[in-house]
This record gives structure tokens, sequence and C-alpha cells, in this order.
């Protein structure tokens, strides 16, 4: 009896132990968030984890014209989350892409940023005639590809745009026929048109009517400065190839051009 009796005062307090153990590690469990480890994560507090949130041009309740998307804030100012003092470090060579994203929130250039002569301004513009940037390969080959994405549908591959053959789709069955790119309204740079920083202008911020709607619509959400200079280098040339007689090419090019029917 004696034996039993104490067995079973062991075993209660193994029991009592054990609770007190399981206890604690109930208590420091929170305290695991976070923690690093091979493992699938495990949400102590999921609705910190999956709040709602408004995705991306979804309609919404919340706001009063029922848009998940919200315009900017007028008359602000970006900059850049760095705060290093660009006169120090412009000459380090860590430093091009962080003076780079400076100098493209701050957009103190205005040729750069908005294709204006320098001193000029919305209400009286004044289109640079030259881009502010240097023409390379690689730039036109940019300018190529996001003239494809975003151009070729209305004005077509080739820039004639209107109802010619070789037009963009969309932009046969738009309310307005497309500008005809090719045209000698565009290339003549003593022509507000035909200057780089009005191509760069309408690229970006679209061209109105006189009732306020767009006859086209701006891309200034998908084209960023870069990409739209580097589209009016494309755009000068499919300008400067127009007329080219095929005689003129290299042997491999004509080839390439009876081959592909002209078409890229």
């Amino acid at each position: 009896m004696t034996t039993s009796h104490t067995n079973t005062r062991h075993s209660g307090a193994l029991t009592g132990l054990g609770l007190l153990a399981l206890l604690a590690g109930l208590a420091v469990l929170p305290g695991c968030r976070g923690d690093r480890t091979d493992n699938p994560p495990r949400q102590f507090f999921p609705d910190m984890d999956d709040q709602p949130k408004l995705m991306p041009q979804t309609g919404t309740q919340f706001f009063e014209d029922g848009r998940s998307d919200r315009n900017l804030v007028t008359r602000t100012v970006p900059y850049g989350a760095t705060t290093h003092d660009p006169g120090a470090i412009a000459e380090s060579e860590w430093a091009g892409d962080i003076l780079a994203t400076r100098e493209r929130l701050l957009r103190a250039d205005q040729t750069y940023a908005f294709g204006l002569v320098a001193g000029a301004t919305a209400e009286e513009p004044k289109y640079a005639e030259i881009m502010p940037v240097e023409v390379t390969r690689d730039l036109i080959i940019r300018g190529r590809e996001r003239f494809d994405i975003y151009c070729s549908a209305c004005h077509g591959y080739t820039g004639v745009g209107g109802q010619a053959e070789g037009s963009g789709t969309v932009g046969r069955l738009w309310s307005y026929d497309p500008a005809n790119l090719m045209a000698d309204l565009y290339r003549d740079r003593s022509q507000m048109q035909g200057t780089d920083g009005y191509l760069f202008h309408i690229t970006r911020n679209g061209l109105k009517k006189p009732d306020g709607t767009y006859r086209m619509p701006g891309y200034a959400h998908a084209v960023n400065e870069a990409d739209a200079w580097a589209i009016v280098a494309y755009v000068r040339t499919l300008q400067a190839a127009q007329g080219v007689p095929a005689s003129s090419l290299d042997p491999a090019d004509r080839a390439r051009l009876t081959e592909t029917g002209g078409n890229p």
C-alpha cells in the first residue's frame, strides 16, 4: 500500500509538472512570430497578415466615386528615400543609380522631364526641337519595343496611322483617325508638332480635343521619361527609313526585307 500511495503521488506530481510546462509553452508561443525556419510560416495573428486591401482597377464602396484607384495629391513634390548628399557622392562608383533616381524624381531638367525648353510653362509651352538624350542603337531598339507595345495598336508598326493599310487595328475603330507620324508635319522641326519635345509630350500626356476629352490617351502611367524619349528616337528612325530605295541597302538587309515583306 505504501508503494502504491507513493507511485500515485509521483504520478500526480509529474502530471502537474507536465501541465505547467504546457502552459508555459503556450505562453511563449506568440514569441515565435517572425522566427526563421525552414518550415512553412505559422500565422498566429492572421488578421495582421491578411488585412483587407484595395486592389488596382477594382470597384469599392469605400470611396464616393466607386474606384479603388486614387488620384495623386495635387501640387506634391516627389523625393528620394535616400538621405545622401548628392554632391558628396557624385564621384562614387556605386552612386550612379541613386543620383539617376534622384534626378528623375525631382524633374529639375524641364527638357528631359517634360520636353519643354527651359523656362517654358504648360500654359505657354515651347517644345525642345532636339531630344536631350544621346541617340544610340540600344535606345532605338528600346524605343521600337515600347512603340510596338503601346503605339502600334493605333498608329501601326510603321506609324502611318489613319485608315491606311498597315495602320493599327484599334486605330481603325477609334473615333478619330490616329495621326500619320510619317507626315511632313511631324518631321519638320520648325513646326511645333515636328519637334522632339512635342512628340515626347503627346506620348506621355495624350492629346485633348477642344471639349476636354482625349483624342489620344496619355501613357505616362506606363511609359516613363526614358522610354518616351526612346519612342521618339524610334519614330525618327521610322521617318528616316521612309522613301529609302531598296537598292541602297546592304544585300543582307534587302534579303531580310524581302523575306519578311517589310514587317517587323
